[in-house]
């Protein structure tokens, strides 16, 4: 599911009250609570409330909404959807490589049936976004000024547990974050020229470990880094690695190169020992020696 909001989640009732409990009872549905509301303003549930099966054991039924009697006297009677529902709400993370966007994928269910009516909430998930969009913005705020970016471990460790909208009855969680390519998404950065601060956590050791081994290999490393983050820019990194020839292959060295280093490093006594030793040689071969200086 996307972000649809024409899914309701609270229906008024056509049918007689007695009739709609009656037909509640023989369903035996536990997708659906009802609510009713008599002509004081007291509210009855019949059904359940509380969390899905995962997350423990059902909510007791609030003190203030008893069940039903099948001939009391009732003004309005109300379905409310106990469906557990995931949707997904794209997002711009604001990280040390620019913006990554991102699907978050959002569970979220009614866990108190009698609140949503009390606050006629209609469509679940326009309220449940509203609600994790601040959550997100504030999540940003408290990690910049902490000193730390904001990445997936952050959003999973603060929002994979239920989060409970009281005066809505509505509960979500965030259970997975994966990468987009394209769409409209939330963007959390201030700015795109914003610098993102970074903070060496245990959670980025390994993508600091990944770094400094693509540094350490130098600019074909690098290159091939970023391909893989840009994987439309094929083009550009060849154009890049032609006109880079020299950095991607360093300069081959022959013999007469690595013993002229060598000469370079020696002092001068052990250049005139090499001198005399060089000419003597090249005199055993029958060839004009050289004058008697030094190299």
């Amino acid at each position: 599911m996307s972000d649809d909001l024409s899914e309701r989640i609270l229906v008024r009732a056509t049918k007689a009250p007695w009739r709609a409990i009656l037909s509640h009872r023989w369903s035996a549905t536990r997708q659906r609570a009802m609510v009713l509301k008599d002509g004081e303003g007291r509210y009855f549930l019949l059904g359940r409330g509380g969390d899905p099966e995962e997350f423990g054991a059902a909510a007791p039924v609030p003190e203030e909404a008893p069940r039903p009697r099948l001939w009391g006297t009732y003004v309005a009677v109300f379905h409310v959807d106990l469906t557990e529902h995931v949707d997904t709400r794209a997002v711009g993370l604001p990280t040390v490589y620019g913006t990554e966007s991102v699907d978050l994928r959002v569970s979220w269910w009614v866990h108190d049936p009698v609140r949503v009516v009390r606050s006629r909430t209609t469509y679940g998930w326009e309220t449940v976004r509203t609600h994790l969009n601040s959550a997100l913005h504030f999540l940003t705020e408290a990690q910049d000024v902490a000193g730390t970016g904001l990445g997936a471990p952050e959003v999973m460790h603060h929002l994979s547990a239920p989060q409970r909208l009281e005066e809505a009855g509505l509960s979500y969680r965030v259970f997975d974050v994966r990468l987009r390519e394209t769409g409209e998404e939330l963007l959390l950065a201030r700015t795109e020229g914003d610098a993102v601060k970074y903070s060496w956590t245990a959670d980025r050791r390994g993508e600091y470990e990944f770094c400094l081994q693509a540094l350490r290999n130098g600019p074909m490393s690098l290159a091939a880094l970023w391909l893989l983050r840009h994987p439309d820019q094929v083009s550009q990194v060849l154009d890049w690695a032609v006109s880079h020839q020299s950095l991607l292959e360093p300069p081959r060295t022959d013999w007469q190169d690595e013993l002229a280093a060598l000469l370079g490093t020696l002092t001068e006594q052990e250049k005139k020992e090499i001198s005399q030793l060089l000419r003597d040689r090249i005199g055993a071969l029958g060839r004009p020696v050289p004058g008697a200086r030094a190299i």
